[in-house]
């Protein structure tokens, strides 16, 4: 794709940011089957009617617009935004502000991307490593994956965008510190698994600025107190699952209720599918709901 293209330029003072779009980043976008109309299509310097996203009670302000945001259909898909071949993508309050912009609730764009005219970053909003990173010297050797996933016609990995983006990740993303507190007084869950010995975890979803998964790690201390507050018939039901394999219980019908101050992780965990931050339980309470 840059065969014919001289990348010493990148180093002269006058290629900038806008040089970057034109020269590097608009072939990029053609390859991959956008253009201005249709249903895969670009939507240059999107603002947003309300320039902030929320963390609980407190607002972040979104400091950039990014240059592209590609739309499948009417649903945003990806954003991307080009910077100077002089600004640091990889380590920077840019890829911050990134997913900041991509989960808002006017956007809520799957993934994110950032370049420089010397490199190329990728990333879901479920995942805190990069999906794709490369010199764009090297775009050749990458260019298959990144066609599969941003190509409007093959998207991504349908099984990814079934889940719910982490909370934990979440809030990492936007910059807060392990140990923040999270305190919910009307929590539900249909599932319990005891990872190993002496810690068990029960998912679920929050609704706060948007739907996202939780995960409560907790010690045997504190398994004891979850039971004493839920119906006994379920406490039971959870108490003797957990004590058989698989170690687990889905209430595939019921659910339990519970409230919770639970502490974030300093702890990022990988599977197949997905990266989160679980949050480790500082105190079960009784289920509350405010009218």
């Amino acid at each position: 794709m840059f065969n014919n293209f001289d990348f010493e330029v990148l180093n002269d003072t006058y290629f900038k940011e806008d040089s970057v779009r034109e020269g590097l980043i608009v072939p990029i976008i053609k390859a991959l089957g956008y253009s201005v109309t249709g249903d895969a299509r670009i939507i240059r310097s999107k603002p947003l009617v309300h320039p902030y996203v929320a963390i609980g009670s407190q607002r972040k302000n979104i400091s950039i617009i990014p240059d592209y945001l590609f739309m499948l259909g009417n649903k945003p898909y990806w954003i991307l935004d080009a910077k100077s071949p002089t600004e640091d993508i990889l380590k920077s309050k840019h890829i911050e502000q990134a997913y900041s912009y991509a989960i808002h609730p006017e956007v809520r764009a799957e993934l994110y991307a950032l370049c420089n005219g010397k490199e190329f970053i990728l990333y879901s909003i479920r995942c805190f490593e990069p999906v794709l990173h490369f010199s764009l010297k090297d775009i050749e050797k990458y260019w298959e994956k990144l066609f599969r996933i941003l190509n409007p016609e093959t998207k991504a990995n349908p099984e990814l965008v079934n889940y719910y983006s982490d909370y934990g990740l979440h809030l990492s993303k936007l910059g807060v510190n392990a140990g923040c507190i999270f305190t919910g007084y009307a929590i539900h869950s249909n599932f319990i698994s005891k990872i190993e010995d002496g810690l068990y975890t029960v998912p679920t979803v929050i609704s706060i600025d948007n739907d996202y998964a939780i995960s409560l790690d907790f010690d045997e201390k504190q398994l004891n107190k979850l039971l004493t507050l839920i119906p006994k018939n379920l406490a039971d039901i959870l108490y003797n699952g957990l004590k058989r394999q698989p170690y687990h219980v889905n209430l595939e019908n019921d659910e339990f209720k519970f409230g919770v101050t639970a502490k974030l992780k300093n702890k990022i965990v990988h599977n197949a599918e997905e990266s989160y931050i679980p949050f480790e339980v500082v105190e079960f309470t009784e289920y509350r709901i405010f009218e």
